[in-house]
């Protein structure tokens, strides 16, 4: 893929999409373009990076009918900086996936790394009281804001913040809708090799203002069930889930994840969220900042046993909000502060201001400062 082609995808966008709105009602194309600006230390290493990204994401939808759909989504980023020079194999680094199909591209040079990803292709067929989708697609069958037990399909990593999207696997789903919240989904995750392979069924109802769901199947070569809920303890929303993942390799170890979290919103426009997450099944790893959602393991997303999530967000003006994000760590010395600031002074236009802390007596800290323009289209 050349430079003068990644350019061609990156400032075609708009006006594409301004044809698809307006010329032909069977097909749309939206999307955004990013610039992103950070800077990043590491403390007692006398280190600081300085890297700069460009985003761009082509959404591309087709109806030919009123029940099938084929869906086709382009990520095209442009890394320049310290880490595309400092860090071998940069553009292999952030050339990961959970696919079967290879639809990603990689130019690597000198202090500029090029990435094109196709993170969704799917063809999706609608009936009055079912959906059958095949392709790559997410599948989202997690509950909880901070940690997701029951998403043994997409797992995604908190840390991943400019990945609005979360990652998707090449798969067939089935759907079922039945009364109200209600119905059963099979998900069967194409693969090669037993160590890839995902396939599993999940049940919802809804009992007394909750809705709930049981799931069983295999990930990975571990037989799994799990269970969830969504619902209310008074005016406090009460979420959960749970899964239990048996090894069938004898080199590897059962897994047990829980997660529970309660939010709740004033009128004045503060909202909080607490978690707590449990996962037996740890991998121990010095720096968080290393996990990637786009081959994230659900069992894998914290090197620690017990994590507490804490985040509270306020409306400072219609154009300004705020919030604060903190992780830590029962029974280890790590912390891990997350502030964001938002500005949108147009319905396009949005201007954030992010940080990232990791503190851990036992590891190298890291210090990250993100400043981002996005203008959606």
């Amino acid at each position: 893929m050349s430079i003068a082609r990644f350019w061609f995808f990156l400032v075609l966008g708009l006006p594409l999409s301004l044809c698809a709105q307006d010329s032909n009602k069977k097909w749309r194309l939206d999307g955004y373009i990013k610039e992103m600006i950070y800077l990043t230390t590491l403390q007692d290493v006398d280190s600081l990076m300085f890297d700069n990204l460009i985003h761009n994401r082509l959404n591309f939808f087709w109806y030919p009918t009123e029940k099938l759909t084929l869906n086709t989504e382009v990520r095209t980023r442009m890394f320049h900086g310290d880490a595309a020079k400092t860090i071998p194999s940069f553009g292999n680094f952030i050339d990961v996936n959970n696919d079967f199909f290879d639809f990603s591209y990689t130019e690597d040079f000198d202090q500029m790394v090029f990435h094109i990803m196709i993170d969704r292709l799917y063809l999706q067929w609608n009936d009055a009281s079912w959906q059958l989708k095949a392709g790559r697609q997410r599948i989202n069958w997690g509950v909880n804001l901070a940690w997701n037990p029951n998403d043994i399909f997409n797992a995604y990593s908190l840390y991943d913040f400019d990945y609005e999207e979360r990652p998707g696997t090449d798969a067939l789903r089935f759907q079922k809708f039945i009364g109200y919240a209600g119905g059963y989904e099979i998900a069967i995750k194409i693969a090669d090799n037993w160590d890839e392979f995902t396939a599993a069924a999940m049940y919802k109802w809804n009992v007394k203002g909750f809705d709930l769901q049981a799931l069983g199947g295999i990930m990975k070569n571990n037989l799994t069930a799990g269970v969830g809920w969504a619902g209310n303890l008074g005016l406090a929303g009460f979420k959960g889930e749970s899964s239990y993942f048996y090894t069938l390799k004898q080199n590897d170890q059962n897994a047990w994840l829980t997660s529970l979290s309660l939010d709740y919103s004033l009128p004045n426009s503060w909202y909080f969220n607490a978690s707590i997450f449990y996962n037996s099944y740890v991998n121990q790893q010095d720096n968080v900042f290393l996990f990637n959602s786009a081959n994230a393991d659900v069992r894998s997303l914290t090197p620690y046993k017990w994590n507490a999530f804490l985040q509270t967000s306020y409306t400072f003006h219609p154009l300004f909000s705020g919030s604060l994000l903190t992780l830590g760590y029962p029974g280890n010395s790590g912390l891990f502060i997350n502030p964001t600031f938002t500005f949108a002074p147009l319905n396009n236009f949005d201007l954030d201001l992010i940080g990232q802390i990791f503190c851990n007596k036992d590891s190298q800290n890291t210090s990250s400062a993100y400043l981002r323009l996005k203008y959606s289209f």
